[in-house]
């Protein structure tokens, strides 16, 4: 939107236009409407002449750039406050080299056209040797809606294309509370990089242009970290990104990953139609391992994908899939459908299968793994149902199955997921649900044969739970949560466990410029396996889900405090202790004691 301009001054500008040029950005006065105070707001987006001197004048006016400017630097500090085995012992003896410290900071300026961002981080453990020595360093300059020029980024960058099989980074939603909507991918397609996460993003050049037909090409040459074998012959890389001990550090960027490719996507009245191509190449030989689960894995220099895809509704169905094959000639592939079957009914449904053999390491399908589309089939039917106003169903069950062997399991195995969701507002201060959930599949487990002989056999591992949850606003300061959780598991060949959890949270807007985060969660499990899960508040663009197993307590609090509208504060203070244990964690993580605390500190300045 040009200041001072509206669609009646458009119209009579372009009236004016068909029966008198322009020559000078003055005769703009002369189009009725259009006065003195109009022709000043206005006067900074004004370009006059041919098509390659208006497309000069507009790129090189610093007002089209800054169009919209906002500045934001952001800092943060995290520190365990225990002490933890790899730092009391020496370097040389696979010590922690740094301090116990996480640092992060961020400076990015944007605007309407363009992006300027520059993250660096150290995680607890590593070195940090001055301003420019951090473990970690992100950066990019973008330059977004820019007439055809949708978007163009030098530095670092991430692609989400079609369906996931191809092109998907930065992680994606799996199964969950929202069981209409998780399996199909809205694309995000090239989008300028800043995050933190160390491992999934590209770094180079890419661009996208155009309108209805849209094309991206894009190309990226990093070094990345793998574990050497001998010689040039590496693990496939690590996505940890720590680099803490001698060893990891002595990896760190050994090797490089160069990737191009490019995605043409239509636009068509029936919906999206998209072909998307890559080629990586790594600087080493890529080892596969000698595992059953590693039997299909992409081992070698060199590896391409290509899939087309489609989105788009056919009467009131939203229709996606995406078919896809790897350099090796291994395939994956789903379908699906998203509809609504009433008036308050939203239904869904999607099939998926990924080869054993399929090697798309830069993909992330929908699926009941977490790691790349590949070796698993599956059938995904999901539907939600509103009863009334305000009790909502909703319901979804997933059989899937891995042909090949994976992580934990030598043969082919198989399972089923079903949740089951009631959502209740009561009031509109008073809302709460009711979720189950039961996944049963295939696990190994060892027993004695007839004759006396250890042997590998399989059977079903179970887990099941229920989860209660009560939303409460007090008033308007005030809100108040209410969880328990109580969870039944049996691996194979084992005896049930079972695992509590219990929490209060409460939050206080204390003022306009103060809010108070706290909660108090007890937890009780008989095992690991039975152990349970917590999303918790945190400091800004920190996501935190904490596993607790064991019988314990743990209890955190959060201040959000801003004093001004140019800084923002905030502070988390956690404890965790847990009951008849005199060891926390293992390795070098491991704590003495039955307590571990952490705080964390951060500050955002904003113009």
């Amino acid at each position: 939107q040009i200041p001072g301009f509206n669609l009646k001054l458009a119209r009579a500008l372009i009236d004016y236009r068909k029966e008198n040029p322009f020559v000078e950005k003055d005769d703009i006065l002369k189009v009725s409407g259009i006065g003195r105070a109009t022709y000043t707001r206005m006067r900074p987006y004004i370009t006059v002449g041919g098509v390659s001197s208006r497309f000069r004048d507009l790129f090189t006016n610093p007002n089209y750039w800054l169009d919209g400017n906002s500045f934001e630097y952001i800092t943060r500090y995290q520190q365990e406050l225990n002490d933890q085995r790899g730092y009391e012992i020496p370097d040389s003896s696979g010590g922690y080299l740094g301090s116990q410290g996480k640092y992060y900071q961020r400076f990015r300026m944007s605007s309407r056209h363009l992006s300027v961002n520059l993250t660096q981080e150290k995680d607890a453990g590593e070195t940090l040797n001055g301003p420019t020595g951090f473990d970690y360093t992100s950066g990019h300059i973008a330059l977004t809606e820019n007439g055809k020029l949708k978007d163009l980024v030098i530095g670092d960058y991430a692609l989400n294309f079609g369906q996931g099989l191809v092109l998907w980074t930065g992680g994606a939603f799996g199964k969950g509370r929202e069981v209409v909507g998780t399996t199909s991918k809205n694309e995000r397609g090239l989008r300028a990089y800043g995050s933190a996460q160390e491992t999934d993003f590209f770094r180079g050049i890419a661009a996208t242009y155009g309108e209805k037909i849209e094309t991206t090409f894009f190309y990226s040459n990093r070094p990345r970290t793998a574990s050497i074998i001998q010689g040039d012959t590496t693990r496939f890389p690590s996505s940890s990104g720590f680099h803490r001990t001698l060893n990891e550090k002595e990896r760190r960027n050994n090797i490089d990953q160069k990737t191009y490719g490019g995605r043409i996507r239509i636009d068509t009245p029936i919906g999206l139609f998209g072909a998307t191509g890559y080629r990586t190449e790594f600087s080493s030989f890529i080892d596969k391992g000698n595992g059953l689960s590693d039997l299909y894995d992409f081992e070698g220099r060199k590896n391409s994908v290509l899939g087309i895809d489609y989105r788009g509704l056919i009467g009131n169905v939203l229709a996606f899939g995406e078919i896809a094959q790897s350099r090796n000639g291994g395939a994956g592939g789903i379908a699906g459908i998203e509809s609504p079957i009433g008036f308050r009914t939203d239904f869904t449904m999607a099939y998926r299968n990924y080869a054993r053999d399929f090697q798309s390491f830069m993909g992330d399908g929908f699926g009941e793994s977490s790691s790349d589309p590949q070796n698993e089939k599956g059938f995904y039917v999901g539907i939600r149902h509103g009863l009334n106003d305000k009790v909502s169903l909703s319901a979804y069950v997933d059989q899937y199955r891995f042909d090949a062997p994976r992580s934990g399991i030598d043969q082919s195995s198989q399972g089923f997921d079903v949740l089951g969701l009631m959502e209740v507002d009561f009031t509109s201060d008073l809302n709460g649900y009711v979720l189950l959930r039961s996944e049963t599949k295939d696990d190994t487990f060892t027993e004695i044969n007839e004759r006396g002989v250890e042997e590998e056999s399989i059977g079903k591992q179970r887990r099941s739970s229920i989860r209660t949850q009560i939303d409460y606003q007090l008033n308007r300061s005030i809100r108040l949560r209410s969880r328990i959780e109580l969870v039944e598991s049996q691996g194979a060949n084992e005896a049930k466990g079972y695992g509590m959890l219990l929490y209060q949270d409460i939050r206080v807007q204390a003022s306009s410029k103060l809010q108070i985060d706290a909660r108090v969660t007890v937890f009780d499990t008989d095992s690991f396996d039975s152990r349970v899960f917590q999303f918790e508040n945190d400091l800004l663009y920190v996501l935190s889900n904490t596993a607790l197993s064991g019988q314990g307590q743990r209890a955190y609090f959060v201040l959000n405090y801003e004093p001004t509208e140019f800084l923002e504060l905030w502070f988390k203070y956690s404890l965790s202790v847990f009951e008849n244990v005199n060891f926390i964690s293992s390795g070098l993580n491991e704590i003495e004691g039955n307590r571990n605390s952490d705080f964390g500190i951060q500050a955002r300045v904003k113009f």
